[in-house]
């Protein structure tokens, strides 16, 4: 796993002492900066704690904080899966077999570990890749972050996530989550909880990357997505709604849907109903600023261009709604619309956007562990996991030192940051 011989030892159950000039333990920080660590879980944040044969790491001037959670994230998504797609992902490295999405992931995968994030929400896979990348990582059989997986999709016929642009005559032999009516979206959460995902991932407005559908629309009625999230919540398992546009974020939000993401123009009134409801506001900025770069670098396709300029003043403009009304947030980039090793250049562009830089720090740690339901990491906490990162100077002073880590542990293995970062 990339691991540092010396250090990598605390995980078959010794005990390591580690220092800094700060800690963020997930919700405030601290100074200094001590965790002690005794094989895959956190002891203390007392040296007193480690005992004299502790091995000590001194990272000076830096701040240790929990491993960092990406709430939105698609490992696979540099497979093309329409051929009348162009370009989507990097040129020479866009496959358009599953086998090659496949191994893609695992540098993908592993590019977004040595950036922190120590966990994952892969929020619409397909062709089981994703199911087979968090099982493999579990399992220790490739590096990457810990994953939650949704697996397929679901959406309406000929919308987002739909194959709309293929001519009737070409048939993709590849699941897709597309259904009608209440009882046919209960019957896709069926089989994705029957391949074990951990969430459900609806559709609920049109995309930006998608060919033929309208952005800001709805796609889902409301009495679909409330057959959705029942089921998916009888089951166990929260709902992620893919949403531009405010009547589609309205209807997602009172559908009962757990997270709204990328959450494009959300209004006064429908930010104030996520408030009181307790939903999440997920906000993948780099994707949508990625899109719009000079020179078109990730090769998107026209249509997908204007839409993307269209959106990003009505972006900012919900964002700032969100904030004021105090909406919760929860860090999420969209990883796969642009090189997956990019995914820490949210937090400066949030900072950017108004947002406070020790919040932005929570909604990539305990505030993204709230969402996700997992209550074993997200926080620097006697007996949680000890998945920690460490960023050289103080993110308080300059949210910017986020795109730098320095020291990246998981499950009390330490990473070595030596291999090239993506992007």
């Amino acid at each position: 796993m990339f691991l540092t011989p010396l250090i990598a030892a605390a995980a078959t159950g010794g005990t390591m002492l580690i220092r800094a000039a700060r800690l963020f333990d997930g919700t405030t920080m601290h100074t200094p900066g001590v965790v002690v660590i005794k094989g895959t879980r956190i002891v203390s944040m007392m040296a007193g704690d480690a005992g004299s044969g502790a091995h000590v790491v001194e990272l000076g001037n830096a701040t240790l904080m929990p491993g960092l959670i990406d709430c939105h994230t698609h490992v696979a998504a540099r497979a093309t899966t329409s051929i009348y797609l162009d370009g989507f992902g990097v040129a020479g490295e866009t496959g358009d077999s599953v086998a090659e999405a496949a191994i893609f992931s695992i540098k993908n995968a592993a590019g977004m570990l040595r950036n922190g994030f120590t966990t994952i929400r892969d929020v619409g896979g397909g062709s089981g890749i994703d199911i087979a990348m968090r099982d493999s990582i579990a399992r220790g059989e490739i590096p990457g972050p810990r994953m939650l997986v949704a697996g397929v999709p679901l959406t309406i016929t000929g919308g987002h996530g739909d194959m709309n642009d293929l001519p009737a005559d070409v048939h993709v032999d590849r699941p897709n989550g597309v259904a009608v009516g209440p009882y046919g979206f209960r019957e896709v959460v069926r089989e994705n909880v029957k391949r074990h995902v951990d969430l459900i991932k609806i559709l609920a407005t049109g995309g930006v990357l998608s060919y033929g559908d309208t952005w800001n629309l709805p796609q889902m009625d409301l009495d679909e997505i409330q057959a959705t999230t029942e089921e998916a919540h009888k089951f166990q398992r929260k709902v992620s709604a893919h949403c531009h546009g405010d009547p589609g974020i309205a209807l997602a939000v009172d559908g009962g849907c757990d997270s709204i993401d990328h959450c494009t123009g959300v209004s006064e009134k429908t930010a104030k109903n996520m408030k009181d409801r307790g939903t999440f506001l997920v906000p993948t900025i780099w994707a949508l600023d990625s899109i719009n770069q000079p020179g078109n670098p990730n090769h998107i396709p026209q249509d997908s261009l204007d839409k993307a300029k269209t959106m990003t003043a009505l972006r900012n403009d919900g964002v700032h709604r969100a904030l004021a009304i105090g909406v919760k947030f929860a860090y999420g980039t969209d990883a796969g619309v642009f090189p997956h090793g990019q995914n820490n250049l949210d937090f400066k562009l949030l900072h950017g956007l108004g947002m406070d830089s020790v919040d932005i720090l929570r909604s990539a740690t305990a505030s993204a562990a709230e969402l996700l339901g997992v209550n074993d990491r997200g926080r620097i906490a006697p007996g949680l996991l000890a998945d920690i990162m460490a960023v050289g100077g103080d993110p308080i002073a300059d949210i910017s030192v986020m795109t730098r880590p320095t020291f990246v542990m998981q499950g009390g293995e330490t990473l070595s940051l030596a291999a090239p970062q993506q992007g």
